[in-house]
């Protein structure tokens, strides 16, 4: 990173001291004469004003402003524009360091010939480079530079800030990139909303990168007044990259004045904010960013070519990425006025190869030679001879300019074999580390900070990038997609490798694509399904989940086969928000549980298909470590742009969980609407089961594995789709389909479970049979087969779906359209008949009509009627008839609302939506839907009436320090009622303090019988809340707390579980020479049911005090006191020793620690250690979770130690040891010497003697530490 803002600094210091008060003197009287007498300046007209910008205080910044009169000055007026090749003609020149920071043209003498433009006298680059930092610096500008950290920002957005539009409007776009160096050209394509992104756009507009571009808003029929528009920009490769769609839509409202050209808060809207769906241009080089403040009112900065926006607070911001090699970067300060600019030069070299990295290596190896009794008393706990290190190192490094290396580990001190085990183990200081990342990195006495720039569960992480392929071994998530029965997303730890080759096809598709990945988790899968509720929260399965392993999707699937109609896949922070530790998903907008229909026949009261929130995230077993391994990839391959084909395996071998898929897939495609594909998978064992809800997570139903272990299964499914305007040159629009799909009984993924064998298969078309005319068809045949269950013997299966609907719509005028439709339906459900729930077995015949009538684009009205003209067996009518309407109130304020009835009761939708700006929303819902409750994914029936559901919620940005949500969603199902709440604040009230608190409350009340029992199902209630708050002041205080808690209270008592967890931490320099420390942490978990916690109980408390003196470090010293509690519970380890069976202990613990350079070759140093607590150990028979009794113990430990440089290259180490154990009554007397030879600059070797039994950390309580040790430390 090169900075140009650094400090002049010159031997000569005399002479740049009277050169700048001249200077300052200078421009304070020119300042004060400008101030004094601006007529005089008037009245003198061959004596211009001093449009010279060496006049113009507000622009030199820091280095010639410390004069009062100069900084009060104004820019002068704008009497006269700029003409090209004009300039103020005063004589008149400011430099420093030799470099004029800014001078006017001496003025020609009459007759004389022109001057020649001056020489530039060559010059060291040094000395040039010097000069123009020092400029810069002057007008406040800096110029940074990355070449490990190239991230592409692509963006497009409407400007101001807008949606909606009127007929013949302009709409303008701003299209901004950083990394323009790359780009070719570029373009803003428009389409309509129905439309996908993939297909031919209703408009396309050249754009410059950085530059805006305008369209007009066209007129169009009244039900189609949405579009959306992506930006798409092309390498010289025809490669291209893509944003994601953003919408825009047609308004026949007048709106107000303040929203008509209103600039928004951001003067760039969108700028610096990465929107890329699809990205293939590949990038390499260097990142340089220019930025600055103090900018004059009036005057613009342009750098690389570019103009930069100005915020209100005169300040900017850019960052290009540019390829390897030499650049000029070129930064002016632009103004209206004769002379007004500025203009610098900053040479920069962007390397082929740039390293970065830092290492530590400590390796101890030791022979015991303690009491050989240990053994026989504390069975597992003495080894006779042990290894132990750390290994901690840090690597960036670029190569040839397109390799990005990337390395990073850190073990621990620990034995050697469990250096490079998953730090995801069930350990309390794990879980910790999961609350505050700021405990794996303890600092204690000094100024240091963290940066994890590779982040990973586990001890170590190594990465190669090329372009978008990479290998590595670390964390990562193993992503299959392209295959629709193997899906995949997990995030593992151990070796992956994805190859993404360079070139594309016209869809923007890699051509070859390979993804392989291996792995000994520490982790399980878990895919949790959820039907919207119409609210934003929803409570995961498990809790203390592996941070941002978690893929969430929305997917919208028939009702009636439940075929997957359409998947939409949620972005972290942009779509939701996630609590790991307590297993909390928050939308940041509501999920309905079903689409909107404006079909003329419904299947029920509301219509539409239902919708699902899918969440699959990985999260840690109670059960210890897994002993397994998982390993899988696939590959694909596009032969001629034309034909692609793909092979998937994966292999799972996690215990009972053991699996094996593998499949081949192709697709031949002709266009974007017309192609053909298959796909075949095999699956063998198990596998992993899955969760469903329909109620937000309060209740949650497991769905077992279908899969077993001596059994094969296979699914296949073909599908074809024809566009019409590929066959046909009739103008007809359209398209037609068909599918097929079969899948055997125990066929398993993560997101199937087949119990028995399916089959389902079907066809449609939809075709614009004229301008007007729709014409809609479509049909399902699903079949199950008979079966029954290989563990309790019930019978499966037997379920059957036919459904065919037929519909035609016809626009009437400009107004009105109307809609017919006819629909069949026949199923069969033995599982209904058996539970005794209607309206599963039989068939139907239904008519309907739908009439709309949209007066303009912001306004819809429609109604609806339906009859059933023939039916059997328990369905009821589908005769309904209702009414509704969409509008825009106003350009923020959305209506919608539906009220019909029928056979089955009333049903209605009500809606209100408001959005004041883009970080405000307000919501509120109401749904009652007559036919949830002969739901069969309900775990619970109806009892009583139900009154439907409502959900109001808000959230709103009160100002740059404030933001908010809150949000209450009441389920209303009979005599069972559940609320769920959710609230949250963020607060940064300026750069120091930040709070971030959050409550979420779920409860159900149970009035029902349940009929198994005879006995009311047990109310539930839960509740989590969570609260941060962190302080930083850079120079003295950094300070943090976190906490949260769960409590999950049950009327019969099995729910019941309260889990605490509380991390706070405050360095404090209280001068240059001292730093203070505390800590506090803790996990408290308590359970009567199985949770995601084990019980048991670890505090641990800490103060610390450090004299370090920065400018004699001769004399450093450490205080700190601890406060320990550690009770490890089932299966847990201790958090002290790391011993399974490890003893239970409260203690105090006391240490200070001195070290006192007496020559240059000696140190000596000291520590007192006390430690005054309580101990119980394990039962050594029977059962080894038992403890025996509470035990006093307390210890003194003191300690001197000397260190000797001997020689050049050896070192020597010799300490003497005391422990008393009062309670014991016994007095231990120890030493330690070692002697260390130094090899080159980087490495030492020594070898020592311990011969204590005792360790110098009081928390250890185990005696076994006599021994000769071999040490190996290495540093880089």
């Amino acid at each position: 990173m090169t900075r140009v803002n650094s400090k002049v600094r010159n031997t000569s210091t005399l002479d740049i001291g009277m050169r700048r008060r001249l200077l300052l003197a200078g421009c304070a009287i020119v300042g004060a004469s400008f101030a004094a007498v601006p007529a005089r300046a008037q009245e003198q007209a061959p004596k211009q004003e001093c449009l010279d910008t060496a006049c113009t205080s507000a622009l030199r910044g820091k280095v010639l402003d410390s004069s009062v009169a100069v900084k009060g000055a104004r820019i002068a007026p704008n009497v006269e524009q700029e003409k090209p090749g004009e300039a103020g003609n005063i004589p008149f020149s400011i430099s420093v360091d030799g470099e004029p920071v800014v001078e006017s043209k001496k003025p020609e003498k009459p007759g004389a010939a022109p001057a020649k433009p001056a020489q530039v006298s060559a010059e060291k680059t040094p000395d040039r480079q010097r000069k123009a930092d020092v400029g810069l610096s002057a007008v406040d500008i800096q110029v940074k530079f990355d070449g490990l950290d190239t991230k592409p920002v692509l963006n497009v957005s409407t400007t101001p800030v807008r949606r909606s539009y009127r007929v013949g409007e302009p709409v303008r776009f701003l299209a901004t990139s950083n990394y323009p160096a790359f780009i070719t050209r570029s373009e803003i394509r428009i389409f309509e909303g129905k439309d996908q992104v993939t297909e031919t756009p209703a408009a396309v507009i050249p754009v410059a990168v950085n530059g805006e571009a305008g369209w007009v808003m066209p007129q169009t029929k009244n039900d189609e007044t949405r579009f959306k528009y992506v930006l798409r920009v092309y390498d010289d490769k025809g490669r291209y990259d893509e944003t994601m769609a953003r919408p825009l839509a047609r308004t026949d409202r007048e709106l107000p004045p303040e929203n008509q050209g209103k600039v928004t808060d951001a003067v760039a809207p969108g700028m610096g904010e990465d929107n890329t769906a699809l990205r293939n241009i590949q990038i390499y080089g260097g990142a340089v960013t220019v930025y600055g403040r103090n900018v004059p009112e009036g005057y613009q900065v342009r750098a690389l070519n570019d103009t930069i926006p100005i915020d209100p607070d005169h300040a900017f911001v850019m960052q290009r990425i540019l390829p390897p090699g030499d650049h000029d970067v070129d930064v002016a300060v632009l103004g209206s006025l004769k002379g007004s600019a500025l203009d610098f030069k900053r040479q920069i070299n962007i390397p082929k190869n740039d390293w970065f990295y830092v290492a530590l290596a400590d390796l101890t190896v030791g022979k015991r030679f303690g009491d050989k009794n240990i053994e026989t008393v504390r069975s597992g706990e003495y080894d006779d001879v042990y290894t132990k290190g750390r290994l901690a190192f840090y690597l960036k490094g670029k190569i040839k300019g397109q390799y990005l290396l990337t390395a990073a580990g850190d073990t621990g001190e620990d034995k050697l074999g469990n250096l490079f085990r998953g730090l995801d183990a069930k350990d309390p200081r794990q879980l910790l580390r999961r609350l505050d990342p700021n405990e794996f990195y303890p600092i204690y006495g000094d100024d240091s900070t963290v940066v994890d720039d590779a982040p990973t569960n586990g001890k170590f992480y190594v990465r190669l990038d090329r372009g978008d392929s990479h290998v590595m071994w670390g964390n990562y998530k193993a992503i299959i997609k392209g295959t629709e029965f193997m899906r995949s997303e997990r995030a593992l730890y151990g070796a992956s490798g994805v190859y993404r080759s360079e070139a594309t096809t016209p869809f923007g598709e890699r051509k070859t694509e390979v993804t392989l990945y291996a792995a000994q988790p520490d982790t399980l899968p878990q895919r949790d399904e959820f039907l919207g509720t119409g609210g934003s929260a929803y409570f995961m399965r498990r809790q203390d989940i592996t941070v941002g392993s978690e893929t969430v999707t929305v997917e919208v699937r028939d009702s009636t086969t439940n075929q997957v109609i359409e998947r939409r896949s949620l972005r972290y922070g942009e779509d939701y928000s996630f609590d790991y530790l307590q297993g909390m998903l928050i939308l940041k907008r509501p999920l309905s549980s079903s689409t909107v229909t404006d079909s003329p026949v419904r299947e029920g009261a509301l219509g539409g298909n239902k919708v699902y929130l899918i969440s699959q995230y990985e999260f840690t077993p109670l059960a210890g470590d897994l002993d397994g391994y998982v390993y899988g990839g696939r590959a694909q391959q596009w032969f001629d742009d034309k034909v692609r084909i793909g092979v998937t395996g994966m292999n799972e071998n996690t215990g009972l969980a053991n699996q094996q898929a593998y499949g081949a897939d192709i697709q031949i495609r002709h266009s974007e609407k017309t192609f053909l594909e298959g796909e075949i998978s095999h699956s063998k064992g198990p596998g992993f089961g899955s969760s469903r809800s329909t109620d937000g997570g309060l209740t949650l139903s497991d769905i077992d594995t279908t899969g077993t272990r001596n059994r094969a299964a296979v699914a296949w499914r073909a599908k074809g789709q024809v566009a019409l305007e590929d066959i046909t040159k009739s103008g007809m629009k359209g398209t037609v389909g068909a599918y097929y799909e079969q899948k055997q009984a125990g066929f398993s993924t993560l997101s199937d479970q087949i119990s028995v064998d399916q089959r389902i298969w079907g066809a449609h078309a939809d075709v614009d049979v004229t301008k007007d005319v729709k014409l809609n068809l479509t049909y399902d045949d699903f079949v199950e087969s008979n079966a029954r269950s290989e563990f309790d013997g019930r019978e499966l299966g037997g379920r059957t779906k036919r459904k065919g609907t037929a519909s035609v719509s016809k626009q009437l005028n400009e107004y009105w359209k109307a809609s017919f439709g006819v629909s069949y339906i026949d199923i069969s459900n033995p599982r209904a008949s058996s539970i005794r729930k209607d309206g599963y077995n039989g068939s139907r015949v239904d008519l309907g009509v739908r009439l709309e009538y949209a007066p303009d684009a912001d306004h819809t009205y429609y109604g609806f009627g339906q009859a059933t003209v023939a039916y059997s067996g328990d369905l009821d009518r589908g005769d309904r008839i209702g009414v509704g309407s969409k509008f825009k109130l106003t350009d923020k304020i959305g209506l919608e609302g539906e009220v019909s009835y029928g056979e089955t009761g009333v049903g209605a939708l009500a809606a209100i939506t408001y959005n004041p700006t883009a970080d405000d929303s307000y919501y509120f819902g109401y749904r009652l839907d007559p036919d949830r409750a002969f739901d069969l994914e309900r775990s619970y029936d109806l009892s009583g009436v139900d009154k439907g559901s409502i959900v109001f919620g808000a959230r709103r940005k009160f100002d740059e320090y404030w933001s908010a949500y809150a949000e209450n969603n009441y389920d209303l199902f009979g005599q069972r009622d559940s609320i769920t709440k959710s609230y949250g604040v963020v607060y940064t009230p300026d750069k120091q303090w930040t709070v971030d608190g959050g409550f979420e409350a779920g409860t159900i009340q149970d009035d029902t019988i349940d009929p198994s029992t005879g006995l009311d199902r047990s109310d539930f209630d839960r509740k989590a809340v969570s609260l941060s708050v962190g302080y930083k002041d850079n120079d003295k205080i950094t300070a943090r707390v976190r906490g949260e808690a769960r409590f999950e209270d049950s009327d019969d008592g099995t729910r019941d579980r309260n889990t605490y967890l509380f991390a706070t931490g405050l360095n404090y320099k209280t001068n240059d020479n001292w730093r203070m420390l505390v800590n506090v942490d803790a996990v408290l978990s308590d359970s009567s049911s199985e949770s995601s916690f084990r019980d048991g109980n670890y505090v641990e408390a800490s103060f610390g005090y450090a004299y370090r003196p920065v400018d004699n470090d001769r004399l450093n010293a450490l205080f700190k006191y601890t406060w320990l509690y550690d009770a490890p519970g089932e299966n847990q380890v201790s958090a002290i020793t790391g011993d399974e069976y490890g003893p239970s202990q409260r203690s105090h613990i006391m240490s200070a620690d001195f070290t006192y350079d007496l020559f240059p070759w000696l140190s000596v140093g000291g520590k007192y250690g006390f430690r005054y607590g309580e101990v119980r150990q394990r039962l050594l028979e029977g059962d080894r979770d038992k403890f025996d009794e509470w035990q006093t113990s307390s210890a003194h430990l003191g300690i001197i130690r000397t260190d000797l440089h001997i020689v050049k290259n050896w070192d020597g180490l010799l300490e003497g040891r005391v422990l008393h154990m009062p309670e014991a009554k016994t007095t231990d007397f120890g030493a330690l010497v070692a002697l260390y030879r130094h090899v080159g600059e980087n490495f030492k070797v020594g070898v020592g003697y311990n011969f204590g039994s005792f360790s110098d950390d009081l928390r250890d309580l185990t005696l076994n530490d006599q021994g000769v040790f071999l040490n190996v430390v290495g540093k880089f």
